[in-house]
């Protein structure tokens, strides 16, 4: 990359850069790969002459299954890692979602562990030969994290991420980076250098951000552990796109030290990382082994806390958010909430509604932190190259600093209505029937069942709320979007403008297949609490749809 050079010419030596890396035997033709007009493209790739037999059974395995057969040598670190290796190629084709491909590199390292674990008879660790995916700003030594800014494209870091050098001790191995927005500050996964991910359940739809990349390779099982950051709802947003399971933790619950940040400096609101998987018991075993490495050792942010063993009610409190007074979820998720309500009703639970007190307020605080420094960094940034901002991303080129005075007063209040959340959280004892206050809350996670590419919106108030809280919050799929299950609704809520463009821009045949997942929402430090009762609310769901 030179001075002169200007954002396209870069961004197109990247991009040639990394289609060199792929492995023109586990590409498939051109001509035989679906037609444009395959929305759903999830049922294609689980049937393809171009994948073995065995390579479908290890990829649509979980973590435990993979590493437990490593260890017992029915598979090798070498096979498991070709076959994911070679179905992230296909997915790729089908949605665009890779970025940095190093191959080479975890073929490499599977022979080095199959070696170790024939000489020693031992595996290194409780990840040992798991490929592992990686959203494309976690830092691996040697590659770049281009965070889809086309000036990082060339820049290689040189040295791993804290997580990424305690899942490699461990055996972790590491072979793709995946797609994410300018900055991962947009509600989709588009950028000048990779394009833009598109939705495997509907290719219509986005896949969300800005961990779309991740969460598109997922769904096709094209990795079977995936991790993700959070600021403001991107592990949550993309999860809910593609109908997986996910876990935003609290800050200081996993490791992120040495991740590059598309805000740098920016702890008013903190990024987080946490685990994307298709199955609750990948992220249960993450979860609980991760935190054995003890990461408090190695990242100044993390807090000494291993996981722990919960018992949750037997009955639970649950409260259900259907709609944030904003934006009215469409009528797929409308749906959803319904199937989750029925269900626990039907099973004895106790259900409450929960009234959007301050979720609006608590948004636009996080929006004001975003922008607090008007823009500069964001800027800077691409202007170095003459890349033009998406319209998402307007209000960077718009807004102005914030003063000291006014960020400060912005924290005395998210800090006193955190203090009143908290309040309206403890009250609920006194309506639920049984003294005791909510276990969690149920919320959407966006309104849409996945969006039209092009048309989220700027609403992120259901997820960005709780960042502002710092809670647990999982992501706990219910179902699919269905045209004739799911007609339009006669009429807007009227909320305001946003409101009726969401209402205007939802069509049920376009929405058909999308994903409906919701929000389970716990306080600080209740990711145990968040999981255990994601298993027991999953299982409610699954009986009532059999």
């Amino acid at each position: 990359m030179t001075v002169s050079q200007g954002y396209k010419e870069i961004a197109q030596q990247k991009l040639a850069e990394r289609d060199a890396k792929f492995f023109p035997e586990w590409l498939v033709p051109e001509d035989d790969l679906p037609s444009t007009d395959l929305m759903d493209v999830t049922g294609w790739l689980a049937d393809t002459k171009y994948l073995l037999d065995l390579e479908k059974e290890i990829t649509t395995s979980d973590a435990p299954t993979i590493v437990s057969n490593i260890r017992n040598r029915k598979w090798t670190c070498l096979e498991v890692t070709k076959a994911f290796c070679h179905r992230s190629s296909i997915a790729h084709q089908l949605v665009n979602c890779l970025t940095e491909i190093f191959y080479d590199e975890a073929i490499a390292r599977a022979e080095e562990l199959d070696k170790f674990q024939e000489e020693t008879g031992t595996t290194l660790g409780p990840f040992h030969g798991l490929p592992i995916s990686l959203k494309d700003n976690f830092n691996v030594n040697g590659h770049a994290s281009t965070v889809g800014i086309v000036k990082y494209s060339f820049e290689k870091m040189t040295e791993d991420a804290v997580l990424v050098g305690l899942l490699r001790e461990q055996g972790a191995i590491f072979y793709v980076k995946t797609n994410v927005p300018v900055a991962m500050m947009m509600p989709e996964s588009t950028n000048h250098i990779w394009g833009t991910t598109v939705n495997p359940l509907n290719r219509n739809l986005s896949a969300g951000g800005s961990s779309g990349g991740e969460a598109a390779l997922l769904a096709l099982h094209g990795l079977p552990l995936g991790l993700g950051t959070d600021i403001g709802g991107s592990i949550r947003i993309p999860a809910s796109f593609q109908n997986l399971f996910a876990l935003k933790p609290t800050l200081g619950r996993f490791p992120t030290y040495g991740c590059r940040a598309g805000l740098p400096g920016l702890e008013l609101v903190s990024s987080i990382n946490g685990p994307m998987t298709t199955s609750l018991t990948t992220l249960d075993y993450y979860c609980k082994n991760i935190l054995t490495l003890e990461p408090w050792y190695h990242d100044p942010n993390s807090v000494a806390l291993p996981w722990r063993t919960v018992d949750v009610p037997g009955k639970l409190n649950i409260a259900i958010l259907e709609d944030d007074l904003v934006v009215r979820p469409t009528p797929p998720i409308r749906r959803g909430l319904k199937i989750v309500r029925d269900a626990l009703t039907e099973a004895g639970h106790t259900v409450i509604d929960w009234v959007p007190e301050d979720h609006l307020r608590l948004s636009q605080i996080i929006t004001a932190f975003f922008l607090s420094d008007g823009g500069d960094h964001v800027l800077k940034e691409t202007r170095a190259t003459g890349e033009a901002l998406f319209p998402y991303m307007k209000m960077y080129g718009q807004c102005k600093d914030l003063p000291t005075l006014e960020l400060r007063a912005l924290h005395v209040e998210r800090t006193a209505l955190a203090k009143k959340f908290l309040d309206r959280w403890r009250a609920t004892k006194n309506v639920t029937g049984n003294g005791r206050p909510i276990d969690v809350i149920i919320a959407p996670t966006t309104p849409f069942p996945g969006s039209v590419v092009g048309k989220f919106g700027n609403h992120v108030g259901y997820t960005s709320p709780f960042n502002a809280l710092n809670f647990s919050v999982g992501i706990l799929p219910v179902t699919r979007a269905h045209q004739d299950l799911d007609p339009a609704d006669a009429e807007p809520a009227g909320h305001n403008e946003g409101d009726i463009q969401t209402w205007a821009d939802y069509n049920s045949t376009e929405s058909h297949g999308g994903a409906v997942a919701l929000q389970v929402v716990g306080q600080k430090f209740e990711e145990e609490k968040v999981v255990e009762i994601m298993k027991v609310i999953s299982e409610l769901i699954d009986k009532k749809q059999t």
